[in-house]
C-alpha cells in the first residue's frame, strides 16, 4: 500500500516536468511564474483588470479635465490679450501630464502585485492627482498665472 502512494506522486512529478508545487501558477502547461496572492489565476485576473479599468476611467476624467482646463486658460489669454507666465505654463501642463504619468507608473509598479495592493497603488495615485489638481484650480491666483 505505501508503494503506491509513492508511485502516484512519481507519476504526478512527472506529468508535471518534475515541478510539484502546492500553489497556482500562471502559464501554458502549469508551470511558470506563481501568480500574485496565491489565489487562482481567473480570480487574479479579473481582479486586475476591473481594477485598471475603474483606474483608467478615474485617471482619465482628471486628463480630460487637465485638457479642458488647459485650453480654457488658452482662451482667456487670447480673449484677455496677455501671456501666461511659467507658474501659468507649469500648472496648465501639470494639470495634464501629471495623471498620465502617474497611471502609467502605476502599471509598471503592480504589474506583479496582489490586487489588494493594486487597488492602494491606484487610489493613492489619484489621491496625489486630486490633491495637484485642486492646489493648481483653487489655490494658484490668476494674478500669477497671467503676465501683466
Amino acid at each position: 500500500m505505501t508503494g503506491s502512494g509513492a508511485e502516484s506522486a512519481g507519476a504526478a512529478r512527472k506529468a508535471s516536468g518534475g515541478n510539484v508545487s502546492g500553489g497556482n501558477v500562471s502559464g501554458a502547461n502549469g508551470v511558470g511564474r506563481p501568480v500574485p496572492g496565491g489565489g487562482p489565476l481567473a480570480t487574479w485576473l479579473i481582479g486586475r483588470i476591473v481594477t485598471l479599468v475603474v483606474a483608467l476611467l478615474l485617471y482619465g476624467y482628471a486628463t480630460w479635465s487637465g485638457i479642458g482646463n488647459f485650453l480654457g486658460v488658452q482662451n482667456q489669454r487670447l480673449q484677455l490679450g496677455l501671456d501666461l507666465s511659467v507658474i501659468g505654463w507649469a500648472s496648465t501642463i501639470t494639470l495634464v501630464v501629471l495623471p498620465v504619468l502617474l497611471f502609467a507608473a502605476g502599471i509598471v509598479i503592480t504589474r506583479r502585485m496582489r490586487v489588494s495592493h493594486t487597488v492602494f497603488t491606484f487610489a493613492l495615485g489619484f489621491a496625489i492627482v486630486s490633491v495637484v489638481n485642486l492646489d493648481i484650480v483653487l489655490a494658484l491666483p490668476l494674478t500669477s498665472i497671467f503676465v501683466t
